[in-house]
């Protein structure tokens, strides 16, 4: 690892550390961490996801690897709560950022060391590159294979010369297939569609015996989430990704959680993925053959992903290191001009700069998570019992923000009756009306995210001028703290 690769460390851990708190999407893998961190890997009636299994099964070998890695620090710095949350995810983006570091070197190899150190400038410039590689997400548990596999791959496609270079191929496309087999079978079966495209850029690599290493990995893979799954799950034999593959691909239901038009990745997530990097990219796939097979190859992956109508961003991550790759060439073949570099590096410092605007808005976004921090630092009496609201646990109340052994936190969903709430001393809610005739009152309110507040067009001049900026951010109100004043005692 060189210079940018631990620039890149230290931006994901300070993303971390400013913004500690997690979201829905976030909810299976933290919880899981947590549970297994709390029980040292022991199952425990008490697990999140026996009492919030969720719509379809994940599997717990990303959170017991997260978890081993967490343990050793945790135990050395004592951390608790969300100390440990931001270890664990620490953990889980540095992963991440090390697997980035043998991209990089075979960057260097294949484009130059110019191209490695533009590639690596890229990378810490991007908001989805800093903030989200320490996100608790299936997507960003397999990024770390994914990108090990691409380092490979890069290998597979233009080997060292000499009398070797056929054997280093093949060996090559044989630890990429295995290592993109591990990932699909165990952390995220949308991976098979990038894999398929590198497979085939790649096939002058393949033989039966890669046939035969990806077949063994498959199995081997199956027979441990299996193993690991079905003890943790507790519903007889278990393989999440399977169940998973089922739910959104063969019985079609991914659009359950939403639509978006066949070009939403072109048009919408593309750009805010790669930022700055975006046209250079496409003077890399313009101007370098290499990098245009590379493109290629993201572009036939993508283009799978939009004939499905459930689209998200976090689905074509892996493509953002390979046009990152392309953008990387592109900037190397600009050349060492004056003009030239201080082009790229302008658009590298707009990237910084959105992706530190993105940043702080994204910290806006847990309300839930700080609203329970509130509590804690209104509340030091033992033996409360607080409800927290699905908006609430979905914002950042999770288990390692459960602070207290004395306390019953609560996060059953659908109570209506308001003679259901009697039993709670606190309520962390998003309906305090809902609530204040029935006993409780407001002690605290968390501020969030509320959208942009944008000057009329007639004004954007006069608020420069002035030194205001035409777009500001807006917050209000979205989670309240509650105590039940007629609780005895609180």
């Amino acid at each position: 690892m060189g210079p940018l690769d631990y620039a890149l460390a230290a931006a994901v851990a300070l993303s971390a550390v400013c913004v500690p708190y997690t979201k829905v999407e976030e909810s299976f893998f933290v919880q899981a961490v947590h549970d297994v961190l709390r029980w040292r890997g022991r199952l425990a009636s008490d697990f999140d996801h026996l009492e919030f299994p969720g719509v379809v099964p994940r599997s717990f070998v990303g959170p017991l690897a997260i978890a081993a890695l967490v343990y050793p620090a945790q135990a050395a710095l004592g951390a608790e709560g969300i100390r440990a949350q931001v270890l664990a995810r620490v953990a889980l983006g540095w992963l991440v950022v090390w697997a980035n570091s043998r991209l990089r070197a075979e960057v260097g190899r294949v484009f130059g060391r110019r191209a490695a150190r533009w590639y690596g400038v890229f990378c810490v410039c991007q908001f989805h590159y800093t903030f989200w590689t320490s996100r608790m997400l299936g997507n960003t548990l397999a990024l770390a294979p994914v990108l090990l596999a691409q380092s490979h791959w890069l290998r597979c496609l233009w080997p060292n010369s000499g009398s070797t270079s056929t054997a280093q191929r093949q060996r090559s496309f044989q630890i990429m297939v295995a290592i993109l087999a591990f990932a699909c079978v165990v952390l995220r079966f949308d991976v098979a569609v990038f894999a398929a495209a590198m497979a085939a850029s790649g096939a002058a690599g393949a033989t039966w015996r890669a046939v035969r290493t990806a077949a063994a990995a498959a199995l081997i893979s199956a027979a441990l989430t299996l193993a690991v799954d079905s003890y943790y799950w507790q519903t007889g034999w278990m393989w999440p990704e399977l169940r998973v593959f089922w739910f959104n691909a063969v019985q079609g239901r991914s659009a359950e959680w939403g639509t978006a038009p066949a070009h939403y990745y072109l048009t919408h997530s593309i750009p805010r993925l790669l930022l700055g990097a975006l046209p250079l990219a496409c003077v890399g796939a313009a101007s370098d053959t290499r990098a245009a097979g590379l493109a290629a190859a993201c572009a036939a992956a993508i283009a799978v992903f939009s004939a499905n109508a459930h689209k998200e961003w976090r689905f074509i991550l892996p493509a953002v290191p390979v046009l990152n790759v392309c953008a990387a060439a592109g900037a190397a073949r600009l050349g060492r001009g004056r003009l030239a570099t201080a082009g790229v590096a302008l658009l590298a410092a707009l990237s910084l700069l959105a992706a530190a605007a993105m940043t702080y808005v994204s910290s806006l976004n847990y309300p839930g998570g700080h609203a329970l921090a509130l509590l804690h630092s209104l509340e030091r009496r033992p033996g409360v019992r607080v409800h927290i609201d699905t908006y609430a646990a979905m914002t950042g109340a999770s288990r390692f923000g459960q602070l207290r052994p004395d306390w019953a936190y609560n996060k059953t969903e659908g109570l209506v009756d308001p003679a259901r709430f009697a039993a709670f001393t606190h309520l962390l809610t998003s309906q305090p009306d809902r609530h204040a005739a029935h006993g409780f009152e407001v002690i605290g309110a968390q501020l969030g995210y509320a959208g942009l507040q944008v000057a009329p067009l007639g004004r954007i001049a006069e608020s420069v001028l002035s030194g205001r900026s035409p777009v500001a951010i807006r917050q209000a109100p979205l989670v309240w703290v509650m105590r039940n004043t007629e609780a005895g005692g609180w």
